[in-house]
């Protein structure tokens, strides 16, 4: 089994959960429910962004792939004001990141968010009238390269891939599955 399939096994109760929690419908139900949710993304983000980069295993890589300035870009585009976004509360504590390997867990479960944000930016799209431009940029993310981005990402993962470091990527995307179900389904 290749770690892209144990990660999707072994992450699956907690992918199903987060979901379920999510209540997708209510907080795409009003521009004000949307711009809740995006500042509970923006609270993870601009924390995990931040601890994650310091241990992440190619800063470039992984710099090309946050999102905090595309969730920023739609708050504004939603009427928040730059000190605004700034002073919003951040995601707290976070998931332990001991290592590079861990950084790449904690990806698999934020990349793999790309996915489903492109079915989430359609729905925004249809019922709040948004775009990439106008405050829809977070879940478009990659536009088209969504796919190509989410291969990249599973070639680098694949290449991390030993059976020390197997173990420590996937303990790290369940804990990231854990933080961001609480953060954004039990607190807000």
């Amino acid at each position: 089994m290749t770690l892209l399939e144990r990660l999707k096994i072994e992450t699956r109760d907690a992918h199903d959960r987060i979901e379920a929690a999510m209540d997708l419908d209510g907080r795409i139900s009003s521009r004000e429910a949307y711009r809740d949710l995006l500042i509970r993304f923006h609270g993870f983000h601009a924390a995990w962004e931040s601890e994650a980069a310091e241990r992440a295993p190619d800063r470039a890589f992984f710099e090309s792939r946050c999102k905090t300035r595309l969730l920023a870009r739609d708050l504004e585009a939603l009427g928040l004001k730059s000190d605004d976004i700034m002073g919003l509360p951040q995601c707290r504590p976070l998931m332990p990141l001991p290592a590079p390997e861990a950084v790449l867990g904690s990806m698999y479960v934020v990349e793999g968010s790309t996915l489903g944000g492109a079915i989430i930016a359609r729905e925004v799209e249809n019922r709040l009238g948004l775009t990439a431009e106008t405050g829809c940029a977070y879940f478009r993310s990659y536009g088209r390269n969504v796919a190509a981005m989410w291969k990249s990402f599973g070639a680098v993962l694949l290449e991390a891939s030993s059976p020390e470091a197997d173990d420590l990527i996937v303990g790290a995307a369940r804990d990231t599955f854990t933080v961001m179900h609480d953060w954004l389904c039990e607190t807000s």
